[in-house]
């Protein structure tokens, strides 16, 4: 369903669902996550994947997860300097666009 839903204007170009197929499909697919969504965590756990293989700050079967999200943040190249990747192209020239005066 969810396939469906991400492809969705695929399906309706290919004239494979119409504009009302594709409101059921939606519907359809908001009622059954509201089914499984109490039972989301046993159906995750019942697959058995590593905290590794899962990557995930607060799914780890320690239950450290404040220490793992800090590691993780520390980790992520995006937080490597003070400013982040953006700044130099981005936020710095707009915010020091004063800094020069033409007195």
């Amino acid at each position: 369903m969810s396939h469906i839903e991400d492809n969705l204007g695929d399906f309706l170009e290919a004239g494979v669902l119409g504009r009302d197929q594709a409101a059921l499909v939606h519907e359809a697919t908001r009622r059954l996550l509201l089914r499984v969504r109490p039972e989301a965590v046993a159906l995750v756990d019942a697959f058995d994947h590593s905290d590794y293989a899962l990557n995930s700050a607060i799914g780890s079967s320690d239950g450290d997860v404040y220490r793992r999200l800090l590691k993780m943040a520390q980790r992520n190249p995006f937080n490597a300097t003070q400013e982040g990747p953006a700044w130099n192209d981005i936020l710095g020239p707009f915010l020091n666009r004063n800094a020069k005066s033409k007195l």
